[in-house]
């Protein structure tokens, strides 16, 4: 679904997409290309936030392959841990870009807020003396001083017409300024903390300040090994593969047209095929060893194509055309490289030695050399086939089903070679199942798109009910995974499994970009703020409220540092007076790599959420991969360029085939 959506009749008026795409509705489709109707993966590549995700994929495979404690519960927690409060500020801040300003005093404030809260509720001695609030009120104060900054960031943006960069910048070093000036006026040092003294000697303050009760809400920790729950790992696996059967049916109903008459024949072959599958997983469970996990795969992947095969049997129309197979068209280039780049990555595979641990260049040594050129010219081999696919698709699709079967026997056939060349378990094992998984997947799509037809107009009643299917199990697997991360087994207890501490702060992040999110969809203000980034005037003579509604954008983003603020003041024993300097940077790249357009008018708050977590993978991934984390800021920066590129490319190549 798009971020902010106008209803307008099917008869009228083809549907519109404010975050920069646009999807078609109606009986004109046929007459206009502007009105055709897209398929689900053509709407689903115009969406900002999908390269991020494709990127966080990557970037977490990557790291938890050279990684032995980067997949660990411990270390997702850590990443969450970091990525929440830069994912906070990402959001909001992508939420401004995409109303078409910038907001440069963003990180500094995020120190500011916290700085204000400490010094309003200790008691300090000095020139100024002490406050000794409590919470009660101080954090409304400082949450009304922080929404006041918004609001003058905003109006002076509107009323002097100066560029939101010069405001703000103004705005960063003021508060910088007073951040160190107001510390040492009263308390007479550059830090100030800490908030946890509030709960120490009540009797004598007439009670803790409202710390007792804020302490939960900004700062408690779950203890993941004190939550012991063996009903953990039945509810992570029934919830994963549900979940995934879920999406897998939404897809099916989002991309075939349905036929009047279903055949009870493919439901009996479904049917068989989830009884496959339910059986494959079983044997998988209950089978440990290395040498057992062919053939459970092989019986999930089997299981996969009947249960494709037999849905789409019973419920949708046959391909009336299936075109001819000829070799050629302007998709043989992207074939041609797709072989070539799997050719070079078999090359770099046998000609580096695998056991060589010795440095090449920088931090890389041969063996990690041959690993990234292998998995990397592989993936980008694999991506090229399935490009051919797609633009083949639109004359032939015998010959799309012909290239998708050579990329899942190619995906197979990596599987086999990795499983060959690996001593590592995780390789042999867990990669070597998941790639035969994605080979089956991906032969099922070839075997079903060549013998039934997609649809080529709306479908209302197979669009909302693939909608809610990809919605619940989307649900399901969260539910699943969270249930994995957040529980013990008895198992993890008798193993000395190591424990993982959840912050509450990651709470606060997943509810503030869900609520962002929300809004930004399905709201007016989301369609405004669409509207004002794209042409401010323009959307003036509509009738949106700009002046107010990039004000109000400002006053989020104020609201999420005070936020932010608060959370570090109950985190950190102190706060000094730099905290924050410099991390708008850090915020903006979020927002980028999230798939947010710098010139405003186009962006995804979901996808600043998913660039923060990429953020934190990197910063828990180098040192975890025992590379030296002075390089950091080269990895995020090559992420930067690279997303841009690539969710460039990709909107190109989505848009190219409307």
């Amino acid at each position: 679904m798009s971020d902010a959506t106008t209803e307008v009749p099917e008869t009228e008026a083809p549907e519109l997409h404010e975050n920069g795409g646009g999807e078609a509705a109606g009986p004109t489709a046929a007459s206009d290309e502007r009105l055709a109707y897209r398929g689900v993966f053509a709407r689903l590549l115009v969406r900002p936030e999908i390269g991020a995700v494709i990127a966080a994929l990557a970037i977490w495979a990557f790291f938890w392959s050279v990684s032995d404690v980067f997949g660990l519960t411990s270390g997702t927690a850590q990443i969450l841990d970091v990525a929440s409060t830069l994912g906070i500020m990402a959001v909001a801040v992508s939420l401004l870009m995409i109303g078409g300003e910038f907001d440069l005093s963003s990180g500094a404030a995020t120190g500011a807020f916290g700085i204000l809260t400490l010094l309003l509720v200790r008691d300090f001695t000095g020139d100024m003396g002490g406050y000794g609030l409590s919470l009660w009120v101080a954090l409304p104060v400082s949450l009304a001083i922080a929404l006041g900054l918004g609001w003058v960031n905003g109006t002076m943006v509107d009323r002097t017409g100066l560029p939101s960069f010069i405001v703000t910048l103004g705005s960063f070093f003021i508060i910088r300024g007073a951040k160190l000036g107001f510390s040492k006026l009263i308390v007479d040092q550059i830090q100030v903390g800490k908030m946890d003294d509030l709960a120490l000697n009540a009797a004598d303050r007439g009670g803790d300040k409202g710390y007792g009760f804020f302490q939960p809400i900004f700062a408690a920790e779950w203890q993941r090994s004190a939550h012991v729950w063996e009903g953990r790992d039945v509810l992570y696996t029934v919830g994963c593969l549900v979940g995934l059967g879920l999406i897998g049916l939404a897809v099916f109903e989002l991309r075939f047209a349905r036929k009047e008459h279903m055949n009870p024949t493919g439901l009996i072959a479904f049917a068989a095929g989830v009884a496959g599958l339910v059986a494959g997983v079983l044997y998988l469970h209950n089978t440990d060893g290395v040498s057992d996990n062919t053939v459970g795969a092989v019986i999930i992947g089997l299981s996969i194509l009947i249960t494709g095969f037999g849905l789409a049997l019973w419920r949708y129309k046959p391909l009336a055309d299936r075109g001819a197979i000829t070799w050629s068209g302007a998709w043989i280039t992207e074939f041609g490289l797709g072989v070539g780049a799997l050719v070079l990555a078999l090359i770099a595979a046998v000609s580096f030695d695998k056991n060589n641990s010795d440095t090449m260049f920088l931090l890389v040594t041969e063996q990690g050399l041959r690993a990234i050129l292998f998995v990397g010219l592989g993936a980008i081999g694999v991506v090229l086939l399935l490009m051919a696919a797609n633009g083949v698709g639109r004359n032939s699709q015998s010959m799309r089903s012909l290239i998708l079967l050579i990329t899942a026997a190619v995906t197979a056939g990596f599987a086999f070679f990795i499983r060959s060349q690996s001593t590592a378990v995780k390789f042999r094992s867990e990669v070597f199942t998941v790639m035969l998984v994605i080979a089956a997947v991906i032969a099922t799509w070839a075997v079903v798109t060549a013998v039934f037809g997609e649809r080529r107009e709306p479908d209302t009643p197979a669009d909302h009910l693939g909608e809610r299917l990809a919605l619940a199990g989307g649900l399901l697997i969260v539910l699943g995974v969270t249930s994995r991360l957040l529980f013990f087994t008895q198992a993890d207890v008798d193993a000395g499994t190591p424990s993982a501490v959840f912050s509450v702060r990651t709470l606060w992040f997943i509810l503030f970009a869900a609520v962002c999110s929300w809004v930004l969809a399905k709201t007016a203000f989301g369609s405004w703020t669409f509207a004002v980034g794209g042409n401010k005037e323009a959307s003036r003579q509509i009738g949106v409220p700009a002046a107010r509604t990039k004000t109000q954008l400002f006053m989020v983003v104020s609201f999420a540092a005070w936020l932010v603020g608060t959370l570090l003041a109950f985190r950190l024993n102190t706060i000094q007076a730099s905290t924050g300097n410099g991390l708008e940077f850090e915020y903006i790249i979020a927002a980028v790599v999230g798939g947010t357009a710098l010139t405003g008018g186009y962006g995804s708050t979901f996808g600043a959420a998913i660039g923060a977590i990429i953020m934190a993978m990197s910063v828990q991934g180098i040192p975890a991969s025992r590379w030296n984390s002075d390089w950091r800021f080269v990895f995020l920066g090559g992420i930067l360029l690279v997303a841009v590129i690539a969710n460039n490319f990709i909107r190109a190549k989505a848009e190219a085939t409307r």
